[in-house]
């Protein structure tokens, strides 16, 4: 198996790919933007992951979730990403949950956390939770009716604009205490296009969100083994 991270450990390092591989990821969400996150982090070396997801697989997923193929239409998403996980590297530690993102306990020892949900609760839910525990943690905003994977972004939800849900978010965590120049999110400066009120979307933008958080999480890892040096 040695052979499948020799790039990555050329690119990282054998210390920071050792750090990687054990250190646990969380992510709640595994559409367009958390399936290619996930899937980016294992292949980059991450070993220990917790698989949230309450959905099942549809055939409108198929277009753009980079985890599903439509052998995996009707089946749990959670389950489905498993075993496309496992695919890629057999020695995985994985911990799966078929539940919303409120009905998740945080029991489990997690080194970083990432939000790929849409449900504006659950997100609220997730960042106390991790304020509370001191877990790290990144927040995807609204990716649906954009087309251009260069205006992706991570910055502090107080940086963002051009995003409906990114200002009704800011709006409730602020009334829920959360300090929002300290919630660290991925979002697109691209304005979204309303198509009749639906949510239309390609892998282009989405993806980028999942490979902008991919980074962020690494960087997070390197910076975090440098400082305790």
């Amino acid at each position: 198996m040695s052979n499948i991270f020799e790039r990555s450990i050329g690119l990282l390092g054998d210390e920071n790919f050792k750090a990687l591989s054990n250190k646990t990821v969380c992510i709640f969400g595994l559409g367009g933007v958390g399936g290619t996150a996930i899937e980016a982090l294992v292949r980059s070396g991450v070993s220990n992951i917790v698989l949230i997801d309450f959905d099942n697989v549809d055939e409108s997923n198929i277009n753009r979730q980079i985890l599903f193929t439509s052998k995996d239409i009707g089946k749990a998403k959670a389950e489905a990403a498993k075993e496309k996980l496992i695919d890629i590297n057999p020695n995985l530690n994985i911990s799966v949950h078929n539940c919303k993102a409120q009905d998740y306990d945080f029991s489990e020892k997690v080194d970083f956390v990432i939000d790929a949900i849409d449900d504006v609760e659950g997100k609220l839910y997730i960042a106390q939770k991790c304020t509370q525990l001191g877990i790290p943690y990144v927040i995807s905003l609204g990716m649906a009716n954009r087309f251009d994977p260069s205006k992706v972004k991570i910055s502090t939800l107080n940086k963002t604009f051009n995003d409906p849900l990114a200002k009704r978010i800011r709006y409730i965590f602020k009334q829920n205490g959360l300090v929002l120049n300290k919630v660290n999110v991925v979002w697109s400066e691209e304005e979204s296009v309303p198509y009749n009120g639906r949510l239309n979307s390609i892998m282009t933008v989405p993806s980028s969100a999942g490979l902008n958080i991919t980074h962020y999480v690494i960087s997070y890892f390197m910076k975090e083994g440098e400082d305790n040096e």
